[in-house]
């Protein structure tokens, strides 16, 4: 980090949280970036107010998201996702709906197994220092998610760690496990037939190349239910 948070007795567990957030703002912003006060400031207050990590990555990869569809310039301070962050908690952290098949579900158990699949992947990159700490990133933010939260809204966090944390350790593949993906990419659109806008193409082409980062990294498809790899 270019910048420690101020203040003694900062933990280890709080540090991972902060960095765990620098390093996927850097990441979607796609240029080098250094936080400012305000944004310590802010994940200081996040982590204080025990706002979940996955709400904070799904915020930012729902922020950065719209901004790429819109073309708009780079996001310049974590302060401009606050909103979209805070959706993102209160979703998480709502309770009182009926819990999806009580008697045979657990919310919990499915977000232990997911965790406990990623850091068996993460295990496998050892070689690959930056895949390995995107996907313990991952795996944190996951065992960090309430169990208690609507299934809903579950799901929609996990749907954004997947595609946040994928595309983040896409960027760092060796050569020979990024040329897997590409493979499987040109062979999966050449298969499309018909007349296809370019911006179905374009998220056609996103859809195939997350499921063979999946595949190549050997995660699983982030579901509470549907939870196995490959899926």
């Amino acid at each position: 980090m270019g910048e420690e948070p101020a203040g003694a007795g900062v933990t280890p567990e709080e540090l991972t949280y902060y960095r765990a957030i620098e390093d996927r703002f850097g990441h979607l912003r796609g240029t080098p970036f250094l936080f400012r006060p305000t944004d310590f400031a802010l994940m200081r207050r996040w982590w204080v107010e025990r706002v979940p990590l996955a709400a904070v990555l799904a915020g930012l990869q729902e922020v950065f998201e719209r901004r790429r569809e819109s073309s708009a310039g780079p996001v310049s301070s974590l302060a401009y996702c606050r909103h979209a962050i805070a959706r993102h908690a209160k979703r998480l952290i709502s309770t009182g709906s009926a819990p999806v098949e009580p008697a045979t579900f657990d919310p919990g158990e499915a977000l232990a197994r997911l965790a406990s699949q990623v850091r068996a992947a993460a295990a496998r990159w050892v070689e690959a220092a930056a895949v390995t700490a995107n996907l313990e990133t991952l795996a944190l933010a996951i065992e960090g998610l309430p169990t208690d939260a609507e299934p809903a809204a579950l799901e929609e966090a996990l749907n954004r760690l997947e595609v946040g944390a994928l595309e983040s350790a896409a960027t760092s593949l060796p050569t020979a496990a990024a040329t897997a993906v590409e493979a499987s990419v040109s062979a999966a659109m050449r298969t499309v037939k018909g007349e296809t806008d370019t911006a179905t193409r374009t998220r056609m082409e996103r859809a195939v190349r997350l499921r063979a980062l999946r595949d190549v990294l050997g995660v699983p498809r982030l579901e509470l239910v549907a939870d196995a790899p490959g899926h």
